[in-house]
């Protein structure tokens, strides 16, 4: 049996690594010889974990670690791991420095790009050490079709060796069925009226998110007499300046900080439509495929795979980025007609479980990593390592 491992630069709270930690657990579940390992702190999702799930913290320390990648390597030997799979370009930097020093014992190694736009030139300018690194992988992994064609051709990364595996939902969870009280229960157990229209977004609270332009909708149509609500559901950098958006606005009343949230299906529950105002950086959100699933109608930021995921007018909205005037019609245009609301909302969660299920995508990455007549690597003995391990600082190759 092959064995295949997750590289991560962390364990923090993000949509990709809630993502691949779910996948890990599934995987393992399944019988598969998988493993997780991550550059750094935090290790807020160390918890979430699966008892059986092998996972090392490699200690990085500094712009780049020597004695992390001797422990990155010397756990590839090991655990005589097969291919590993880079989440996001920094990892990727430790895996290829790898796969230089084993040579023909090199495993494969796969780029999953989370990625389609940089927010930061500084970010951009790093393509320069990047795209080397990209190039010289086995498979290439896009979250959408826009950023495959964006990627390729901006960066000149071979098509052949690439491919699409949009983001997947577990339906039998994100299901407004498995959340035992009623909509009206949950506003009044969170002090929502129970006949305002509630737009929800989750997300954390950074700048390339951009949640002030969802308060500043709010307050043109509250302006205009309309019983509309915002919650905001995660925590960040940019909380101060949402505060002080929101005083300089009025709408202490209308817009309502949740923080982060372990449980995020009953807020979604309560809420009538979910908005994404995203300027950069998302590629497939996650978010909205969750809200999606829990029948909720989108109005997404046209940026990354976003026309891949809503067909306008028939499961939600799209909106040009930073464009208030766009997304407060498409709100006002929901608040207006609770049929159309409920028609979207439906449309939605067809699309999720036709499209964007946690089952289709699982089955792409396991024949991602596990394809048929995949072996060990030659000349090391395997070693299994069960339970999670942590190398010591002073530990070096």
């Amino acid at each position: 049996m092959a064995a295949a491992l997750f590289l991560l630069n962390n364990l923090g709270i993000g949509g990709s690594e809630r993502k691949i930690v779910r996948i890990a657990n599934a995987l393992r579940q399944a019988g598969h010889d998988i493993h997780l390992a991550y550059l750094n702190a935090p290790h807020t999702l160390h918890a979430d974990l699966d008892a059986d799930l092998p996972a090392v913290h490699l200690n990085r320390s500094g712009k780049f670690s020597l004695p992390a990648l001797g422990r990155l390597k010397r756990y590839i030997l090991e655990q005589q791991i097969s291919h590993v799979a880079c989440v996001n370009l920094y990892p990727l930097l430790y895996a290829q420095a790898v796969a230089w020093q084993l040579g023909k014992q090199a495993p494969a190694i796969s780029a999953l790009i989370n990625t389609t736009d940089f927010r930061r030139r500084w970010d951009e300018r790093q393509m320069i050490v990047f795209a080397p690194l990209l190039r010289r992988a086995t498979f290439l992994v896009f979250g959408c079709r826009l950023q495959q064609e964006q990627w390729s051709g901006r960066y000149g990364l071979p098509r052949a060796n690439s491919r699409v595996i949009y983001n997947g939902v577990d339906q039998a969870h994100f299901n407004p069925a498995a959340v035992a009280e009623t909509r009206e229960q949950l506003r009044w157990r969170f002090g929502f009226p129970p006949d305002a229209f509630i737009a929800i977004t989750v997300g954390q609270l950074r700048p390339e998110k951009q949640q002030t332009d969802l308060i500043r909708a709010v307050a043109a149509l509250v302006s205009r007499g309309l019983q509309i609500h915002a919650l905001l559901v995660g925590e960040g950098d940019e909380r101060d300046a949402i505060e002080r958006c929101i005083a300089d606005l009025g709408v202490r009343d209308r817009v309502h900080l949740a923080g982060a949230a372990d449980e995020v299906r009953p807020l979604l529950k309560l809420s009538d439509t979910f908005v994404l105002t995203s300027t950069a950086v998302e590629t497939f959100s996650n978010a909205a495929l969750e809200a999606m699933t829990m029948g909720l109608p989108v109005i997404l930021s046209r940026i990354g795979g976003a026309a891949e995921m809503v067909e306008a007018g028939t499961n939600g909205f799209l909106y040009s980025p930073g464009n208030v005037t766009e997304l407060a019609g498409h709100i006002a245009a929901l608040a207006g007609d609770e049929a159309l609301t409920r028609k979207l909302g439906a449309a939605a969660a067809t699309q999720v479980q036709g499209s964007f299920s946690f089952t289709r995508m699982l089955d792409e990455y396991r024949s991602l990593l596990f394809p048929s007549g995949s072996h060990y690597m030659p000349g090391v003995e395997r070693q299994r390592a069960n339970g999670h391990l942590q190398f010591k600082s002073s530990e070096v190759d």
